[in-house]
């Protein structure tokens, strides 16, 4: 593989005035798409639009489900995504931790409808049906391009997500495995590329200790990057197909002379009229999602989704009487980010909780409690950063406060967390898996709380049909301070 040089892109209109004689091959990425159905349209005129003026190829970073209800819900979860990307053309991708949501035999059949191909270097399974390489080197006008997937295995040697949901796949660290797979195709290829859903910060560490990778693909933290790090091309597009990144090879004589990078901003993209069409073929396909469970009598802002989810745990109707006295979410699993005043549909709903949380109750101290929510707040270093540190992550309905420490940082740890509840006492809680299984100590699980297995957005629904009279009222209050 030989290193090449490559500039940031100015603008679409230096498409137009390229030298002619030269060939030109693009490559157009995605990442964290999360089930987006309503930015394909964009998607498809951009993908267009490069097709007439050269070779394309097409790839994702992974996560393309999960986020709404029409591809999540849906009889085959996940294929009307996969249906949309097929239209598009799409050729390769990678996995993301989502992927797994629905466990492997969603997965499976995920990939037996792709009309392009799953690439991961650090995942091997045996499971009939789960199909992927490791790398794929793909000949293009004279060309030799080779693609490397990866996925994040920094939760103790797994993706993010239910360790049930893994059950039958095995995984290798993934920036030793991707530097080791990048190495090898590198020997073969003109022009190495490593489809990366490990999120940003750990892009930086594989791009600071590889000569074998001239372009990370990345995805996972949905970060908006396009930048050069150690002659190796860094890039990520937030997420659902808010941005994508186009890099143009100039090819002449069968070598390439020059890589230049745009990122796009999908917003000033048209719709493609075609799959505009397919689109809303998708979201009229199930009559119940489009259903009026309740109305917003005011917005809520994300604060305010996060309440309405804390208030749904909290007065959820449970077996055998159990009321919760203190109820705790984590906010980046409140994927609404508002909800507007007026009709609130099922879809609307379904979209606030696409994981299939369930909810645990039990009993803990407030000692417990504490312990579990300061060390959230403290996680991480400077050298792996953890992005959902260091504010209010655990909402709750309790309010609390969070000493800081008297340092001037800009992240200063926390040394007590404060909640006005009596010491030693245990009190009645409810909160979603994620919090039980990712941050409470284990032996306090097993022998203090335990899944219910009532899904959260169960629990969402059953609050919103409480509120058909009356109308749903939004608490956009923040109750957890930081002093």
């Amino acid at each position: 593989m030989r290193k090449i040089l490559f500039l940031p892109l100015i603008s679409l209109l230096w498409l137009v005035a390229c030298n002619k004689t030269q060939e030109r091959i693009y490559i157009i990425s995605t990442n964290d798409i999360h089930a987006t159905i309503e930015s394909m349209p964009e998607l498809a005129t951009l993908v267009k639009s490069y097709e007439a003026q050269g070779e394309v190829l097409i790839v994702d970073s992974g996560d393309r489900v999960s986020g709404n209800a029409y591809v999540d819900d849906a009889t085959e979860s996940g294929m009307p995504i996969i249906e949309l990307m097929n239209a598009v053309g799409y050729d390769l991708v990678t996995l993301g931790n989502h992927e797994f949501d629905k466990g492997t035999a969603a997965l499976a059949t995920m990939i037996r409808g792709s009309e392009f191909e799953w690439l991961c270097a650090n995942a091997t399974t045996e499971i009939e049906g789960l199909r992927f390489e490791r790398s794929k080197i793909v000949d293009v006008a004279g060309i030799r391009l080779g693609f490397v997937g990866v996925v994040s295995t920094d939760n103790n040697g797994y993706p993010l997500g239910k360790r049930s949901s893994y059950e039958g796949v095995t995984f290798t660290a993934d920036i030793e495995t991707a530097l080791e797979e990048c190495k090898n195709v590198s020997s073969e290829c003109d022009f190495v590329v490593l489809l990366s859903h490990m999120g940003h910060d750990r892009d930086l560490r594989f791009a600071n200790t590889t000569e074998h990778c001239d372009w990370v693909a990345g995805g996972h933290s949905h970060d908006l990057k396009c930048e050069a790090v150690n002659n190796t091309h860094i890039s990520q597009n937030n997420k659902n197909i808010r941005y994508a990144t186009v890099a143009c090879l100039s090819v002449a004589n069968g070598e390439i002379i020059g890589v230049e990078y745009e990122q796009v901003d999908m917003s000033k993209i048209e719709e493609d009229a075609a799959m505009r069409e397919l689109v809303e073929s998708i979201k009229s396909s199930d009559p119940t999602l489009n259903e009026v469970v309740a109305r917003a009598n005011a917005s809520a802002t994300h604060d305010g989704v996060a309440n309405l989810t804390i208030k749904a745990l909290g007065e959820y109707q449970y077996p055998d009487g159990f009321v919760p006295e203190v109820v705790f979410y984590h906010f980046g699993g409140v994927r609404l980010t508002e909800i507007d005043a007026g009709d609130i549909r099922r879809v609307d709903i379904l979209n606030n909780d696409p994981f299939l949380s369930t909810i645990y109750i039990g009993e803990m101290t407030r000692e417990q409690m504490a312990e579990f929510i300061l060390e959230k707040y403290n996680s991480g270093t400077p050298e792996n950063p953890d992005k959902e540190s260091h504010y209010p992550y655990f909402r709750s309905n309790i309010p609390y406060k969070i000493i800081l420490g008297s340092e001037p940082q800009p992240k200063p740890d926390a040394t007590a967390i404060e909640l006005d509840l009596e010491p030693q006492r245990k009190y009645r809680v409810a909160m979603c898996n994620y919090i039980a299984e990712s941050y409470i100590n284990k032996e306090i699980v097993e022998s203090q709380l335990h899944d219910t297995e009532i899904a959260v957005r169960d629990a969402l629904l059953s609050h919103m049909e409480s509120l058909k009279e009356s109308g749903y009222t939004p608490d956009n209050t923040l109750y957890q301070t930081e002093l």
